[in-house]
Parts: structure tokens; sequence; C-alpha cells
């Protein structure tokens, strides 16, 4: 069984960019690839800026049946840092197959966090609390890009996917081990790089945050 490890969320993505060539469909890559390396290093407020995003983004994120929407920059705010205030932002693919139009980014994946036995993930799960766990299950996206920035997440789960494995507690990746793991990801996804894209689309100056 493939264990999650933080090192390599940007995998799927980096395979994506060695065979794309539109430069405007490689910009849109490039703001994936950054917007998950600092998501995941709990960065979530430069996600969020004018060079990144749009000003009134919108998510719909379904997991085990239920969606959640959020609309507009103030909901998006809440919930990252929700995410990131309770050490739950340490997740993401297993396995993934990345691909990107005009439109914007398109992922399939397996997705996954490992959790200690006590988290809240696990509720109704027969696990040990001194355990350390894997949850992982499988998911389709779609990330709209409007003028070169990101305009939302749409991510659909597949309930009946959801598994917990039991793993070594080696595996447990705090936010702060996260963060400094995915320091070199971050520093080959500078936002110059972002900035510099978006004056491929027409009649677009890079926005400065």
């Amino acid at each position: 069984m493939k264990v999650f490890d933080v090192r390599d969320i940007t995998v799927g993505v980096d395979a994506a960019l060695a065979v794309v060539e539109n430069p405007r469909h490689r910009h849109m890559l490039k703001n994936y690839r950054r917007h998950a390396v600092l998501e995941v290093s709990g960065h979530w407020e430069d996600i969020l800026t004018p060079v990144m995003t749009v000003d009134h983004p919108v998510y719909r994120i379904t997991e085990r049946g239920r969606t959640m929407v959020l609309d507009g920059m103030d909901e998006v705010r809440r919930f990252y840092a929700g995410i990131v205030s309770e050490g739950a932002n340490v997740f993401g693919a297993l396995e993934e197959q990345v691909a990107v139009s005009d439109h914007g980014v398109f992922i399939e994946a397996v997705f996954a966090q490992v959790v200690p036995g006590t988290d809240p993930a696990l509720a109704g799960e027969d696990v040990e609390p001194s355990g350390t766990y894997q949850v992982s299950h499988h998911f389709a996206a779609m990330w709209p890009y409007r003028e070169g920035r990101l305009a939302g997440e749409y991510i659909y789960d597949d309930s009946g996917s959801w598994r917990v494995d039991e793993v070594d507690p080696s595996a447990l990746t705090s936010p702060a081990e996260a963060r400094a793991l995915l320091a070199p990801s971050l520093a080959r996804s500078p936002l110059t790089e972002i900035e510099e894209g978006l004056a491929l689309f027409t009649g677009v100056r890079p926005p400065r945050a």
C-alpha cells in the first residue's frame, strides 16, 4: 500500500507540465502547483492574492454525499483559516492525473491524509486512539480559471471509495514539518512566475498583491 508523502504533492502536475506546451495552459498548471504547495504549507493567505485568485471565487466541495458551497472571498478565507488553525492542512494525492484546457485544470486523484487515531476524520471508525491511520478516497475535480486566475474549485468525491488503513507512526507529518519539507517546492514555484504568466492573457496586466 502506498503511504502519503507530503514531498510528492506536485508529482501529478509536474508530469503534466513535462508535456504541455501551450503557454496559457502552462500558466494555469503553474498556478495550480503553487496553490497546492501554499495550501499544504499553511501559507493560505498567499493563495488569495489578486495575482493568484479572482476577487469572487466560488468553491463547491462534495464529500460523502454532503456539498459545501463557499461563495465569495470571505467564505473561502474562513475555510482556509479554519483548516490551518486545526492543523488539518497536511494532505494531498497518492496518485493524480492532471489535464488542462482553456477552461481550467482537471484532476482525477486518490486523495490521502495521515492522522492520529483521535482525529475527527476517524469519527465512527473502528480504530485505536493510540494508532496512526491513512484516510484515502478517490475524487475528481475541476478548477476553472478566468483570465489566468483561479475562479473556484469544484470537487466531487467517490463516497464508496473511502478507506482507513493503519500505518506506521513515522508517516505522520506535522504542519511545521510539512512547511519545512515543502520549502524547496515553493522556491521552484515563485510568485514572479505567476505574475509574468498573467501577461499571456489579452488585456490583463499583472495585479500586485
